[in-house]
């Protein structure tokens, strides 16, 4: 797993996650031009032949960079996809029939359900995300809302830009969301809505991310490790130094959210375990989920769903009690979410409307394009220029117009088309 993704991962947050994003009254009328670009830095290209492996690596750089535009724009499918193409493509996955043997007892519980019931009994719950999928964050959403239920007060996310304090970060007028300043993965309207949710609902906000400095480490490993070191740090300083009894729910990326050790290297989680004394419970939620083409689904995805054709996240329980965890996750946490495949409705995933309690409403008929592509976006009446809207959705000229996903409230739009200025219509 070292060689295959890890050292372009941490690449890629250094150039898009860590950052500051978008300086405070800029705009936020910038995702077309930014899916633009990212299209034509990607240019189609996939893994290569592995015989020039900076090149590989540029090439998976532009190709996480695509996808994450795709998911900023409502292009979940396409965002999944242009991400599974940094690998080669391998043979199909024959259907799989049933599991392993030893897990015939088995049975599946409500992933938030059993998450929560663990949750209780610790002080820290870190849920992993792929920075590409933004039904990740939709779970988060739901997930969050049980845990302040229940005692949680502290939301850490390693997508919060280091260096923008949080409280001016935040739309004026006493609104309490997210705006473009936030972090550069905040663009995307389904995390800005997580945490719009978590601001209402109390949680104070923590920003944890650390980037190591230039210079000081020339290898990627290396480097990826002061950065796990500083976040750990930083949990420690910002949380636990100054709450003794704090009880804090930590939302990172990928591998950040493992226990132990892998290839050498001891990750985010660990250390801070490590700092603090205190064992958190970790979850992770990047191995099992759809994808458009199954191909590039983990095993054994397709056999859980089969058997478990559940409308809602599960997690697994063994007969001992246990919950057993598949892929690289495997003995580095402790449950993996499993996703049923959502089916689409009006032209979105159904995820938006169970997991983050969206509602379609009718593309109206003056936002479709009379040619080309453009991004239709949905803003509360009340937002500022620098909001992130609470939906948006690329739509094509002459196809079929999706709906967009809105929670409660009133909105006005805007939409952008391909080297045209960001124009507004009435609410």
């Amino acid at each position: 797993m070292r060689a295959r993704c890890r050292p372009v991962l941490m690449l890629l947050v250094l150039l898009l996650g860590a950052g500051p994003g978008l300086a405070a009254g800029d705009t936020s009328a910038l995702y077309m031009a930014s899916l633009a670009a990212a299209e034509r830095a990607a240019g189609g290209a996939g893994a290569g032949d592995g015989s020039d492996p900076m090149a590989a690596m540029r090439a998976a750089v532009n190709l996480q960079r695509l996808a994450a535009e795709r998911a900023f724009a409502g292009d979940t499918e396409g965002a999944i996809a242009a991400y599974d193409a940094q690998a080669p493509l391998g043979p199909l996955h024959p259907p799989a029939q049933r599991l392993a043997p030893e897990l015939d007892d088995a049975v599946a519980e409500d992933a938030v359900e059993a998450i929560v019931a663990a949750a209780r009994t610790r002080r820290v719950v870190i849920l992993n995300e792929a920075h590409h999928v933004p039904m990740h964050r939709a779970f988060a959403r739901a997930l969050a809302a049980r845990l302040r239920a229940i005692g949680y007060g502290y939301l850490a996310c390693e997508a919060f830009a280091e260096g923008v304090p949080l409280a001016t970060a935040m739309q004026g007028r006493g609104q309490g969301r997210v705006v473009a300043a936030t972090g550069h993965y905040l663009r995307d309207p389904v995390f800005a809505g997580f945490v719009n949710n978590a601001l209402a609902d109390g949680w104070k906000l923590v920003a944890y991310e650390h980037i190591p400095e230039r210079g000081v480490a020339t290898d990627p490993w290396d480097a990826m490790g002061q950065r796990e070191e500083g976040q750990a740090r930083h949990l420690a300083e910002r949380v636990f130094a100054a709450d003794k009894e704090a009880r804090v729910f930590i939302y990172a990326g990928y591998a950040h959210a493992y226990k132990g050790a892998q290839d050498g290297q001891r990750w985010m989680a660990e250390r801070l375990r490590r700092m603090t004394g205190i064992e958190p419970l970790s979850v992770d939620t990047t191995t099992m989920f759809a994808h458009p083409d199954r191909r590039r689904e983990a095993d054994p995805y397709d056999a859980l769903v089969t058997r478990f054709p559940l409308a809602a996240p599960f997690v697994l329980r063994a007969a001992d009690g246990s919950h057993p965890v598949f892929g690289d996750a495997r003995g580095h946490v402790d449950m993996q979410v499993v996703f049923p495949r959502y089916p689409a409705r009006d032209g979105r995933p159904d995820w938006l409307r169970t997991l983050a309690g969206r509602s379609p409403r009718a593309m109206p008929d003056e936002l479709m394009p009379r040619r080309g592509r453009r991004i239709v976006k949905a803003y509360r009446i009340d937002d500022g220029p620098d909001a992130v809207p609470a939906d948006a959705v690329l739509v094509d000229a002459g196809k079929p117009a999706p709906a967009l996903m809105l929670p409660p409230g009133a909105f006005r739009f805007a939409v952008e088309d391909e080297g045209a200025a960001d124009r507004l219509s009435p609410p």
